[in-house]
């Protein structure tokens, strides 16, 4: 077993290994193997079980040198196993995916309001890369778990810096951010490592419960789902655990059954579920649209289909399904007195579209193409000219627009970008997209004829998805945010988006991101409240917007 000495000097640290046999690791587990228990501790896992592919057969990102994301916060030297956040935290885990099963996770977590972190294996990342970009659009923590998933402390440093690197470059080429967060494969690490990881601002993370899901394999038997759920509800015992589960290339649907059970343990317990970063979850941000129909509310189900309902004043009709297989969205706007254009990201990643008639028929989805790794958001300017924009992998905003019934190609504004874009069409022809930036403050930039501005900041500290939408005529520009607190803020702006006001609380507690539209004289805003309900608030002088009804749940 090694020993592992560190030595402060002032502020240098000076690393002394000596190795008895073994490895050093994060906790106790097989012998000779500390840190190794939830995984195989005598090799890699059977052949097709974690890897999506042989490294041999897949094109490894080359890097130069090593791959680092300035944004991320300076690395602590050593391993952390205690989900972040005062009170009861706990923070669930999926090693080695993308896989088969990354679509279920997904839904389940997005639907619960759930925060996760996923450690993808480099290899499925290239392998499966709308995986990745569908756990980007939930805004999910991106951790590093290596390459090929080998036993780290058998390699040298330079491999085991190419393990690193070509993953993290992997994760850039397909979202445009290297991870913050590393686990090494089978929890099996050295000095080496954890100096490896701390050059690269990579914060090291295992975990303090294993449900050795992997050991379930593709079975969908009821006895280990139980297992499951029983291993990971042992973390009660702890305030702040941190669950390990699985999300391979050969799928574990015994996860995928036994998730909502754990959620609701732990959340009838009293813990607060974390990513580690020690955010919490949210809702999919709805949206809503205003037509002769009465108002449309739009929201991703929990089959991860899209779901709308139309209300007149405080009646409300039932939900239809739009169908579709979605990881963002849906967005939707009126595209005329009786119609809704409703956009969409798919579970391939790219941009899709149909129309829905009040009376409830629609069109097929029709592929706008591109690479989203956020939902899509929509406006409708003068003369019928319809943008979309959303977040590219390289984390920045495009945009593409509808003009006289065709659709032009992707046009990249720039920025980086924390959540999906959002965007707002003047009657004078203006354009404007604002963003949360990784400064999590607003971003704005307008287009006025064709010239665009540069981006400029607007202060504020933004937990989601903003809003963005005219006053009622058109005069002014409003965005609404969900402010750190969880209540609702608005600022109002000048049509160009050049000068805000201060931003106005119009209170409510939000899982979610807002939406906004202009109903007549009236401004609603809605948005998923803590008790998973869905609320509007109505600013009856929609052109100021003053004069708030207040939150309402919606029936």
């Amino acid at each position: 077993m090694s020993r592992l000495l560190v030595v402060r000097v002032g502020v240098a640290v000076v690393l002394l290994v000596g190795v008895v046999g073994g490895v050093a690791g994060s906790s106790s587990g097989a012998p000779g193997l500390p840190g190794a228990a939830g995984h195989r501790p005598n090799g890699p896992w059977p052949p097709g079980s974690v890897l999506a592919a042989s490294p041999d057969e897949v094109v490894a990102p080359l890097a130069a040198a090593p791959v680092i994301n300035p944004k991320c916060p300076a690395a602590p030297y050593g391993v952390q196993t205690a989900a972040p956040g005062s009170g009861k935290t706990v923070a669930l885990t999926f090693d080695d995916g993308p896989g088969p099963t990354t679509t279920a996770l997904l839904n389940i977590l997005q639907n619960n309001g759930v925060a996760a972190t996923f450690f993808n294996i480099g290899i499925n990342q290239a392998a499966r890369p709308a995986g990745v970009r569908s756990e980007a659009v939930l805004e999910a923590p991106l951790g590093n778990h290596s390459w090929s998933h080998p036993q780290l402390p058998t390699l040298s440093a330079a491999a085991q810096a190419t393990e690193m690197d070509r993953t993290s470059a992997e994760q850039v080429a397909l979202t445009g951010a290297a991870p913050c967060l590393f686990r090494p494969p089978y929890g099996e690490y050295n000095a080496t490592t954890l100096q490896l990881a701390q050059q690269r601002r990579m914060s090291v993370w295992n975990w303090s419960v294993d449900t050795e899901d992997w050991k379930a394999g593709t079975s969908t038997a009821a006895s280990w789902v139980t297992r499951i759920v029983t291993r990971a509800e042992a973390g009660v015992s702890q305030q702040h655990p941190v669950i390990l589960m699985h999300n391979p290339a050969g799928g574990i649907p015994a996860t995928v059954t036994a998730l909502p059970q754990i959620i609701a343990f732990y959340r009838s317990h009293g813990y607060t579920f974390v990513d580690l970063y020690g955010h919490t979850g949210q809702r999919p941000t709805p949206s809503a649209a205003i037509t002769s129909g009465g108002r449309h509310l739009l929201v991703r189900g929990t089959n991860g289909a899209a779901f709308q309902r139309i209300g007149h004043g405080d009646t409300w009709g039932g939900w239809l399904s739009l169908a579709g297989g979605i990881v963002g969205g849906p967005a939707g706007i009126a595209a005329n007195s009786t119609s809704t254009a409703v956009f969409v990201t798919g579970t391939d990643s790219k941009v899709y579209w149909k129309s829905v008639g009040d009376n409830g028929a629609s069109s097929a989805w029709l592929d706008l193409g591109g690479v989203a790794t956020s939902r899509p958001s929509a406006a409708i300017g003068p003369g019928g000219r319809i943008s979309v924009v959303m977040r590219g992998s390289n984390g920045s905003a495009y945009l593409r627009e509808r003009v006289n019934g065709g659709w032009g190609g992707w046009l990249s504004l720039g920025g980086g970008l924390a959540s999906g874009p959002v965007v707002a069409a003047t009657p004078d022809g203006g354009l404007t997209v604002a963003m949360v930036g990784t400064d999590r403050a607003l971003w704005v930039r307008h287009r006025s004829g064709v010239t665009w501005g540069a981006w400029h900041r607007v202060a504020a500290t933004i937990t989601a998805e903003p809003a963005l939408a005219t006053t009622v005529g058109g005069g002014h520009l409003v965005a609404a945010i969900r402010g750190a607190d969880g209540r609702a803020y608005i600022s109002v702006a000048d049509p160009a988006g050049a000068s805000w006001s201060p931003w106005a609380s119009i209170g409510g507690g939000f899982i979610s991101g807002l939406a906004i539209a202009v109903d007549g004289t009236g401004l609603d805003v809605f948005g998923y409240g803590t008790d998973d309900r869905v609320y509007l608030n109505v600013a009856h002088a929609g052109a100021t917007p003053t004069s708030w009804t207040g939150w309402r749940a919606l029936p």
